[in-house]
């Protein structure tokens, strides 16, 4: 349960907070900015394309992509683009703050497999496990997952003191 109110938290954060275009789970396209074209230099990840769909392991939240489903692994978020075919698979642990190195280790080694899958079918797969510590310590993963994706400055330290505080 307190797993998915967190897991909930990021997957709302994304809509938003995005500077590009995710599709809601109704089906409906939310805009927050320009995105830069793939064949230029790109900031974050989701630079490059603007059909980006967020699905998580949540009941009331769409269901991941067929290339996600077909194996026996269940990501907790999965933002994918079709027209880039790129996945962006990210995975939520809530470990104590003195195993938070070895939970991102086990996180990667998990999906390492499904990577090289997504790789021989033609996906640019990214792993990015994410550490809550279990008495509200944000780990260093978080910062560095919302960098990635262009959530800078305030909205970045929003969100990191939104997942601190309510962890």
């Amino acid at each position: 349960m307190y797993l998915n109110w967190i897991l909930f938290e990021i997957t709302c954060w994304f809509y938003s907070t995005s500077s590009t275009v995710f599709t809601t789970e109704g089906g409906v396209k939310k805009w927050h900015g320009g995105s830069i074209p793939i064949n230029t230099h790109r900031k974050g990840l989701l630079d490059g394309c603007d059909d980006w769909v967020v699905s998580a392991d949540l009941p009331e939240w769409e269901r991941h992509p067929n290339v996600i489903r077909k194996t026996a692994l269940r990501p907790d978020i999965v933002i994918h683009s079709a027209s880039t075919q790129q996945i962006i698979v990210v995975e939520l642990t809530v470990p104590y703050e003195s195993r938070m190195e070895e939970a991102h280790a086990f996180k990667e080694g998990k999906y390492l497999d499904l990577t090289k899958e997504l790789k021989k079918d033609g996906y640019e797969a990214k792993v990015m496990p994410v550490e809550i510590g279990a008495r509200g310590f944000v780990g260093s993963s978080a910062y560095g997952l919302l960098s990635k994706l262009s959530i800078g400055g305030n909205k970045r330290t929003k969100a990191l003191r939104l997942l601190c505080r309510n962890s």
